[in-house]
């Protein structure tokens, strides 16, 4: 056999590739065995590797670009649906399949290491559009939950780190620009699935509006289905559950995946409440519910060129430059919004978010990379730092919508005690980021880290 399939092995294996794995790194484990000279190194590009980053787009936009629409869930539900129910309660709904979506990702990972991505992407599609029909179909709360947040959400899991393992196949060095193209389908989809909620719901009911957006979702998973393969062979292993624990060992990984925890647990609360805040302070409903396409529109722009900057000027700097900055935007502008007689403030909070919100979202797995020696451990690696992410955003939204009541009783304060929650958090994650960067890298703050 030849040289090259375990490197294509390993490249399947991680579980977001991150660009922060150069060549370099890669060139250090010579493999034990050989295959194909055909099976060599990533092509980093060509039509087929490009098609690839296409049908991943298609993937992102159902799968992270529907969960980047759950603010639009919440303030339906909150209002329409299910208005017997404490935002609290609601939130759970939609805090349950972002925990599922950060936290099948060992499970993903270790499916995706041993038989590729199309086991994942097809059986995903299914209960990612058999849980939207569902959805259509649902009137109590209990339905919305298992159509939503368990059938919908192992579905959408399954597309978004499939399709992302299997762009990352394709390129090494170009991998963070492949994955920030790929990613960008779910800033799309925040911007398109909103639209079509608030355009269809009034004039064809919840039902069918569900309906028509799992048809349209349905029809790019046709893409993805034809289009997404992994680049090389995958070779079945046994799980030893000791290799997702042993990298909490390293202080810079710890450091890390505190720091995303925090970051996480704050920096997805506009998604759910930004449009409930924006009526608070006098906007229309209409005008309060296109504030979520306005953010995750931003967010393109965070998505695709941070990964590129922070190839040229440090992953961590850059990572740790944009959350304090979206700390800052919390606390100095989302906060005094109400008080202002304009809703120019809410406005431009929700324009400005999506920059620091989309940069952390695509950041991350090179974060991870740059901070592990060994290329053949970055799927465990990375699935560990999802799994702690996904607890923080299984008990981000709810703990949200407790200080939203708790506010509420204490008057003109209803959505004070959220905001305040989110900046510190999303603050707290950019210090543990910067504690990760410095036992990794020293206190040289010029220094490209």
């Amino acid at each position: 056999m030849n040289q090259a399939q375990e490197p294509t092995t390993h490249e399947g294996a991680s579980q977001t590739a991150p660009s922060s794995i150069d060549n370099d790194a890669e060139k250090t484990h010579e493999p034990k065995e050989q295959s194909t000279p055909a099976q060599g190194s990533p092509p980093n590009g060509g039509p087929r590797a490009w098609l690839v980053i296409f049908g991943g787009w298609c993937c992102y936009l159902s799968s992270y670009g529907w969960l980047s629409s759950i603010g639009v869930f919440q303030t339906y539900y909150e209002q329409t649906l299910l208005p017997s129910y404490s935002s609290s309660t609601i939130a759970w709904i939609l805090s349950v399949q972002v925990f599922i979506l950060n936290g099948m990702a060992p499970i993903n990972g270790k499916v995706f290491d041993n038989y590729g991505s199309s086991a994942l992407i097809t059986i995903g599609t299914f209960l990612h559009i058999f849980g939207i029909m569902m959805i259509s179909l649902s009137a109590e709360y209990y339905q919305l939950f298992l159509a939503q947040s368990v059938c919908s959400g192992i579905g959408a899991a399954m597309l978004f780190h499939g399709a992302t393992n299997a762009v990352s196949t394709w390129f090494s060095t170009r991998r963070g620009l492949a994955l920030g193209l790929a990613s960008s389908g779910a800033s799309i989809g925040g911007i398109i699935i909103p639209i079509m909620f608030q355009r269809l719901v009034h004039n064809i009911g919840f039902g069918w509006t569900m309906r028509t957006i799992s048809f349209m979702l349905l029809g790019l998973q046709t893409i993805a289905l034809l289009s997404v393969r992994s680049y090389g062979n995958h070779l079945p292993k046994p799980i030893d559950a000791m290799d997702f624990l042993r990298p909490f060992k390293e202080m810079p990984y710890l450091f890390n995946a505190i720091g995303c925890f925090f970051t996480m647990w704050g920096i997805l609360i506009p998604f759910n409440y930004i449009a409930l805040s924006g009526q608070s302070t006098g906007l229309s409903p209409d005008l309060a519910l296109y504030l979520i396409p306005i953010l995750n529109g931003a967010s393109l722009f965070g998505r695709v060129f941070p990964p590129w900057i922070g190839d040229h000027f440090g992953r961590f700097n850059t990572a740790i430059l944009s959350v304090t900055f979206g700390a800052i935007l919390v606390l100095a502008l989302w906060i005094p919004a109400p008080v202002s007689s304009s809703s120019a403030p809410t406005i431009v909070f929700a324009a400005l978010y999506g920059l620091p919100l989309g940069c952390f979202a695509a950041i991350l797995p090179a974060l991870v990379g740059q901070i592990t020696t060994d290329v053949r451990t970055i799927g465990v690696r990375l699935g560990s730092t999802f799994f702690v992410t996904a607890w923080a955003g299984l008990t981000g939204q709810p703990i949200a919508g407790a200080l939203v009541q708790r506010g509420a009783e204490m008057g003109d304060m209803e959505f004070v005690y959220l905001k305040v929650f989110c900046g510190v958090t999303i603050l707290l994650g950019a210090g543990f980021l910067a504690a990760s960067r410095v036992s990794s890298r020293g206190w040289a703050v010029l220094e490209r880290a």
